[in-house]
């Protein structure tokens, strides 16, 4: 069985890539489709609308490959019963999109319960840098609080939870240690392996998920 990974390169660490495994950029992938025919594709969540109804089709959000984000999700897991406080910081680079806001959402609800009430503010989209607020409450009674910055420097995540009796954090740029224990050498890297394992399945059920939470993103004002 072949599968093929679309990605942006400069996110991949190269050693994870196994046999069976082609991994491509999306410009690659737009020139070499046709030649590869893998059994299973494998696709970043913003090239996600572009193949609603195919089949064999995966998709993954990056928050959730990073290893940084792998060890606070235990941290979370962990304190299951915790009414706790999620923050998270991300400036996403004039390349990217508003896919990460729909990702994160994504991401946290699978661990934290559906969410209950949302409310987003932001600046003038049409003006770059801008900015997004989004506050969360869960079904689980934790909330998260996250900060968008698009169209702005570098890629930075920073992310901490707060429980009632543990805090984990982690800061790409300044490579913050995760406390309690471990760190991460390749903070904004992650794994071919994370891709084949952790992607959803695009089926109806899965674009049904991602446009309510799209749509539950879409209100707000001006800052």
């Amino acid at each position: 069985m072949r599968n093929a990974v679309i990605a942006r390169l400069n996110k991949i660490d190269r050693s994870s890539v196994s046999d069976g495994t082609v991994l491509l950029s999306p410009e690659e992938w737009r020139v070499k489709s046709a030649e590869v025919k893998p059994d299973n594709l494998f696709i970043p969540l913003e090239s996600a609308g572009d193949y609603i109804g195919k089949g064999n089709v995966n998709v993954y959000f990056d928050l959730e490959l990073y290893p940084f984000f792998q060890r606070i999700k235990e941290v979370i897991l962990a304190d299951m019963d915790s009414k706790g406080v999620l923050r998270l910081r991300r400036t996403v680079p004039k390349n990217g999109s508003e896919s990460a806001l729909y990702g994160d959402l994504f991401v946290l609800s699978a661990i934290a319960g559906e969410p209950e009430d949302i409310h987003v503010r932001s600046t003038n989209r049409e003006i770059f840098p801008y900015h997004i607020i989004v506050t969360i409450r869960f079904s689980g009674g934790k909330m998260a609080h996250a900060e968008y910055t698009l169209g702005a420097g570098e890629e930075r995540i920073e992310i901490e939870w707060s429980g009632i009796k543990t805090i984990a954090e982690f800061d790409s740029e300044e490579m913050t240690p995760i406390k309690p224990g471990g760190h991460s050498l390749l903070p904004l890297v992650y794994g071919v392996g994370d891709i084949l394992e952790k992607s959803r399945s695009a089926d109806e059920a899965f674009y049904e998920q991602l446009d309510t939470y799209k749509s539950l993103l879409r209100g707000g004002g001006d800052l």
